[in-house]
């Protein structure tokens, strides 16, 4: 690797570190809701005066402080305020489980306090991940998503963890339908809206730890950890149907979009470029059987030499 390499895997492991902290944290303000809603006895820590180094976030952001990279990620967005904001986010939740272990009613004032600072805190997670990323030059400047270039450090990431875990992953490339006849209809403008949208919506509907990249003009790939083929293929076909039934209010209009998926598994065997080369190839099946439909690679296309014309396709998913 190159000191440039080196510098960018070292910043793509600190994003993937912050997805899994935000991830830890949406899991905890998921069980404290439950708590003042289901009136649940209140976790330990959430009571203690210290609850937010207690908390799994917390765990994380004062890991960090010890491996003296703090510095560096302040530089990078306002650590200092995120810190801030967590322990007051934590106060206020304090307050009211213990308020609500007492007994008295949970002033509304105080309940909007709390979903206000944890909005804001969520807000500061966002701004924090964009800036790491952007010091890769890997976010899309349209859509927000990464980009091509971010691809081969998160595939190799993703085969480490891999060899590692033994666990496995699978990889998804999805292009728009008949999206040139789009622009043509509405216009370049709103098709720029359109891909936008469209990158929300896969990035809403997939998976919190699931990662997504603008790969091409209206191309996506999307890398699935701890999924095999199977599943991952149900999946995106739940994906797609979502899609295909999902109006976007654009302009006033409520326009419709469709795509053709193509999936396979992430193997260490192959070289990234190769997996790449198959997940197109998947694609190129489900487009080329009439589009809006899940393409699942089958080992056996390796000794076909243009798959695109295969009438032998099983595993590609109709639509319906």
């Amino acid at each position: 690797m190159t000191p440039l390499q080196q510098g960018h895997a070292a910043t793509l492991a600190r994003v993937h570190d912050l997805d899994r902290a935000i991830a830890n944290h949406t899991t905890w303000l998921a069980r404290f809701n439950r708590q003042l809603i289901c009136r649940e006895e209140a976790a330990t820590a959430d009571l203690a005066l210290d609850a937010h180094t207690r908390c799994r976030f917390g765990a994380w952001l004062y890991a960090e402080d010890e491996a003296g990279m703090r510095s560096d990620l302040a530089d990078a967005a306002g650590l200092a305020e995120i810190e801030v904001t967590h322990r007051s986010m934590h106060d206020i939740a304090r307050h009211l489980l213990t308020r609500q272990a007492s007994g008295a009613s949970l002033p509304g004032a105080d309940y909007d306090a709390f979903t206000a600072i944890a909005s804001r805190f969520r807000q500061l997670l966002r701004r924090l991940e964009l800036d790491l990323m952007s010091r890769l030059g890997a976010v899309d400047s349209l859509t927000g998503v990464w980009n091509r270039q971010a691809v081969n450090l998160r595939l190799a990431e993703e085969i480490e963890r891999m060899q590692r875990t033994h666990q496995p992953c699978a990889v998804c490339y999805a292009d728009l339908d008949d999206f040139g006849r789009f622009n043509a209809a509405h216009g370049q403008r709103l098709g720029d809206a359109m891909l936008k949208a469209v990158a929300a919506f896969f990035t809403g509907h997939l998976r919190r730890y699931d990662s997504v990249f603008r790969i091409g003009g209206e191309e996506f790939l999307f890398c699935l950890p701890s999924s095999d083929i199977a599943q991952a293929g149900v999946l995106i076909d739940r994906l797609r149907v979502s899609l295909a039934t999902h109006h976007f209010a654009l302009e006033g209009l409520p326009l419709t979009i469709t795509a053709s998926f193509g999936v396979v598994a992430l193997e260490p065997v192959f070289f990234i470029d190769e997996t790449l080369e198959r997940v197109e190839r998947a694609q190129l099946i489900a487009r080329a059987e009439g589009g809006n439909q899940v393409c699942v690679w089958r080992d056996e296309w390796e000794r076909q030499p243009d798959p695109e014309h295969s009438t032998d396709n099983p595993t590609t998913r109709p639509p319906g």
